[in-house]
């Protein structure tokens, strides 16, 4: 825990330090529920020269929109949306809260900030996918070949339909870290799930994240499975 009470992995240079910067992985706060509006101050962790600040977001159901704007500190988030999912990011070097304000979206959000540092002003790799899953299981991957030992896979899903059975949706790794989960909304009578999910690398090797939904070999009504991925990396 740093000082400040957020969860970190790693150790940030200080705002301004000339060289590389550590990734300085942060998880700030916990997850909240926000929808279309103007929310003022929200914490997003310590200043640093090379801050990326990126919301998760997330709400299953069957006819909830992500929204298609948001903005940090007056400027432009970049969006990746898949129907009910969203990873947004934008550099932010100073400042320990920000005005967000949220649009376009056609419901509340589950939504949890992280902060990163990164010499990058985007991913340096991202993915967004749809597929359809009958009596199967269905599967999406992104794979980093080679990842860095200053990097972090930021992932997740939404799904919905199927049955008569629940399908059980996850996230899985081939990172020897595993999956921390930051948004876990799993299926229920609605047939319907939503994940997002994080894990840190420490190795420089190839690595895969994925999304995944299985259904029972009787299912009967198909599922839509929807992913976004991104992989970032300090350096």
């Amino acid at each position: 825990m740093s000082m400040f009470g957020y969860n970190t992995l790693g150790f940030g240079s200080i705002a301004g330090t000339a060289g590389p910067p550590d990734l300085d992985f942060t998880v700030v706060g916990n997850n909240v529920e926000r929808g279309n509006g103007t929310f003022s101050d929200v914490a997003i962790g310590t200043a640093n020269t090379h801050r990326m600040v990126i919301i998760q977001g997330g709400e299953k159901g069957n006819a909830i929109a992500a929204p298609t704007s948001i903005t940090i500190g007056g400027e432009a988030m970049t969006l990746l949306r898949n129907t009910n999912v969203f990873i947004a990011y934008k550099k932010v070097p100073t400042g320990t809260t920000a005005d967000i304000v949220i649009g376009g979206g056609g419901g509340t959000f589950t939504q949890q900030i992280i902060t990163l540092n990164t010499v990058n002003t985007a991913p340096n790799q991202n993915s967004i996918t749809s597929t359809t899953v009958g009596s199967t299981t269905g599967t999406s991957t992104m794979t980093t070949d080679p990842v860095s030992d200053d990097g972090v896979f930021i992932w997740g899903l939404a799904h919905t339909a199927g049955g008569p059975q629940f399908p059980v949706s996850s996230l899985l790794t081939s990172n020897s870290n595993g999956v921390t989960l930051t948004i876990n909304q799993p299926v229920t009578s609605d047939y319907a799930s939503t994940l997002m999910g994080y894990s840190v690398c420490t190795t420089t090797d190839s690595r895969n994240v994925q999304t995944r939904l299985v259904q029972d070999s009787g299912a009967k009504t198909v599922a839509q499975l929807f992913s976004v991925f991104t992989f970032f990396q300090a350096s």
